[in-house]
């Protein structure tokens, strides 16, 4: 299964085909053979893949035309069957592109299935990432690896760091991280770079600095300094989810009483100093006001006030917005002369969104915005095994968001994560795609249960019977199995799985007054309907409660 989906396949066929010898040739083959990683079929014999990699600095490889841009991530990829042999002709400008192009192969050895043909592949949106910058406990170093693994094999090249509840980031900014913290980010750092996904390491003083100090500002230096040190050259400078009024007599004297008078001197004087450091250094700001239509006062006067390369993150129209438009980021350009930098609120759950669970796709997002934006950086759920589906989506959408299909992609990510178990998994995560992008909640339920009361509201009551029951099989195989199997993974999903055991006894109930609609019944089936309703966790579409309710009306 390739994901995401390629951008310019010329395909003749698709093989069986299960390598047991491959051999790399050609510009930088010692690269490309550490990145494929033994990724080889070892139960095959006879069977040999022959990769021959040409390096070729021109426009076809290094320029994505439909958003006028350079690229290193492109590649042409042609393949072709000779004597049982499977050859590889894999055209690049650069180690990047090599990148790229081998996790291409390593998923057609995955899967056995290798295409005979042409593809020319590259990613529309310039910067595709995620930031871990929830509410809630930030991730362990064991999964910010694992997603880095993960997402960057997937296509995303951008990864910013600003949990909210490490304390050097927001509470203690001013304090240099100790050693081991230190060394967790420097590893971080080091994959990273292995991974080409771009670092950023983001920094909030908003709560307590004092702008007009230059005492603080050599504390915000010292903290680059740090970290600089440890190889990191890009920065976030987060100055949102503070209040709106300057806190200090000296700022409000220096800044004529405005919070955006001392965002622009914060910010340019910050970048100053990152550049006369390292040219190579870059910087994002994370304004105090980050949604709205992109041409109220603030963000105008920001986006005017400070350098033209430094980006700034903004989540829409709204906090969490159901909808991202071309429309909206034009207005954004045009008042604050550069492209929106999207922080995506999607798949958070911080905050009043804590009872869900987002473990649908990424949904509402036009298909042209690569042209408009700089790119979306995706904000993540705490729950780092549960965020990978929906990032997945993400990831799937920014490659190639022309061919996008939220659903099908969903569907796919979840094969990629969950494999042989997905369809034990499906009646729940069903259940879960409900989110701020308002995509159709219990699409399986709905059919379910639509089907039933048409075939009962037609006299068909043991059809009826029949449908509502076969459903109750799946769910019942889902809740017994997921309870017992040894994924950490359901362990995050535990709160939202004993809803679904409730909303199971509630289904049940409700079926049970169909043969039945004798007032224990009903008694029985008020009294489980209490129990879900009381249940704090978001669950099922309104269909089911319907559902129920007018069961005890017969």
């Amino acid at each position: 299964m390739i994901y995401p989906a390629f951008q310019k396949p010329e395909i003749t066929g698709w093989i069986d085909f299960s390598p047991s010898e491959i051999e790399i040739n050609g510009f930088d083959s010692d690269y490309a053979l550490s990145v494929l990683n033994n990724h080889i079929c070892g139960d095959c014999k006879g069977n040999a893949l022959y990769i021959n990699i040409i390096k070729e600095n021109s426009r076809r490889l290094e320029y994505v035309e439909e958003a006028r841009r350079l690229t290193g991530e492109k590649y042409i990829i042609t393949s072709e069957k000779t004597d049982g042999n499977l050859v590889l002709t894999v055209t690049v400008s650069c180690r990047e592109g090599i990148f790229r192009a081998v996790n291409r192969i390593v998923q057609m050895i995955k899967d056995k299935k290798f295409f005979i043909g042409t593809v020319t592949d590259y990613p529309l949106f310039a910067v595709r990432g995620y930031i871990e910058g929830f509410y809630g406990k930030p991730w362990s170093h064991k999964n910010r690896r694992m997603m880095l693994e993960l997402m960057s094999f997937y296509g995303m090249n951008t990864y910013y760091y600003a949990p909210k509840d490490d304390p050097y980031h927001r509470d203690k900014w001013s304090e240099i991280y100790p050693e081991n913290e230190l060394s967790a980010l420097s590893e971080l750092a080091e994959l990273c770079k292995e991974k080409f996904v771009n670092f950023h390491y983001c920094i909030a003083p908003g709560l307590s600095m004092k702008y007009s100090s230059e005492e603080d500002f050599d504390k915000l230096i010292r903290k680059a300094e740090q970290l600089y040190s440890i190889g990191i050259r890009n920065f976030g400078l987060l100055v949102d989810d503070i209040p709106e009024d300057l806190w200090f007599d000296e700022d409000k004297a220096a800044f004529d009483g405005e919070a955006v008078n001392a965002h622009i001197v914060l910010s340019d004087k910050f970048r100053n100093y990152l550049k006369e450091k390292d040219s190579e250094c870059t910087l994002t700001v994370c304004p105090l006001q980050y949604h709205g239509a992109g041409d109220e006062y603030y963000i105008s006067k920001l986006g005017q006030g400070i350098s033209g390369d430094i980006d700034i993150f903004w989540t829409g129209k709204n906090i969490c917005s159901q909808e991202i438009t071309v429309r909206e980021a034009v207005i954004f350009e045009n008042s604050t002369n550069r492209q929106p930098l999207y922080w995506d609120n999607f798949p958070v759950n911080d905050a009043e969104m804590y009872n869900e669970m987002h473990t649908g796709y990424l949904n509402g997002r036009e298909a042209d915005l690569y042209r408009y934006s700089r790119g979306i950086v995706s904000n993540t759920m705490e729950y780092a095994l549960s965020s990978r589906i929906p990032l997945l989506t993400v990831c799937d959408y920014l490659w190639n968001p022309v061919s996008y299909d939220g659903f099908e992609s969903w569907q796919k990510a979840c094969k990629i994560i969950l494999g042989e178990e997905k369809e034990l998994f499906m009646p729940l995560l069903d259940n879960l795609l409900t989110s701020c992008l308002k995509v159709e909640n219990s699409p399986m339920l709905n059919e379910t249960l639509n089907l039933a009361q048409q075939q009962f509201f037609s006299g068909d009551v043991s059809g009826a019977a029949a449908t509502v029951s076969a459903y109750i099989e799946a769910l019942e195989k889902c809740c017994s199995t997921l309870q017992s199997l040894d994924n950490p993974m359901v362990l995050e999903l535990e709160p939202w799985l004993e809803k679904q055991n409730i909303a199971l006894d509630l289904i049940k109930s409700s079926l049970m007054i169909l043969s039945d609609n004798s007032e224990e019944n009903k008694s029985k089936s008020v009294e489980i309907l209490k129990r879900y309703l009381a249940h704090p966790r978001t669950l099922c579409d309104f269909s089911l409660q319907a559902f129920a309710e007018r069961m005890l009306t017969l």
